[in-house]
């Protein structure tokens, strides 16, 4: 007949305890990366379809549209990590982005915001978004001034000292 007191021991119990504790130390920082990066593309893709989304609007219903960072939600400013406002030359609010954490999204261009034409150009809109992480550049987008849009090289991510300021 079989023994039905079986169980673990006390010894059993804390190693098995201890071995989990090991394992959850390591996992722990490695998932706290991971989340780090996926935040990192969303927020990049999430630029990279605002801006695609914009010039598409400017083509397909003929106006002008601007997008412009906005720490209030309200007023534009240089202030892209706190969010942006996509609007039409007549000050019609197309769309409102708030950034749940400050992000280190910046923006360096010829002006402040991006305007795209009706043809989908944006003369004075050249320009790059990036996003910085340990005085790092993370990611770029370039825009130019035919309001295409490209994805920064490892190389031009690696050479960019933007971060240091």
């Amino acid at each position: 007949m079989p023994n039905k007191d079986q169980g673990f021991t006390l010894v059993e119990l804390l190693i098995t305890l201890a071995l989990l504790a090991i394992v959850a130390n390591i996992a722990v920082p490695a998932f706290d990366g991971l989340v780090t990066r996926n935040r990192q593309q969303a927020l990049m893709e999430q630029v990279e379809a605002i801006l695609v989304n914009a010039r598409a609007d400017a083509i397909l219903k003929r106006r002008t549209v601007e997008i412009c960072g906005s720490a209030d939600g309200q007023t534009c400013s240089n202030d892209w990590a706190s969010g942006w406002l996509v609007r039409t030359s007549d000050n019609q609010l197309l769309q409102l982005t708030q950034l749940p954490t400050h992000d280190e999204l910046r923006w360096s261009g010829f002006q402040q915001s991006i305007r795209f034409r009706d043809n989908g150009s944006s003369p004075t809109g050249n320009g790059r978004f990036y996003q910085c992480h340990k005085q790092q550049v993370v990611w770029q987008l370039i825009l130019n001034r035919q309001g295409r849009l490209r994805q920064g090289t490892p190389a031009e991510n690696s050479s960019a000292d933007q971060c240091s300021s």
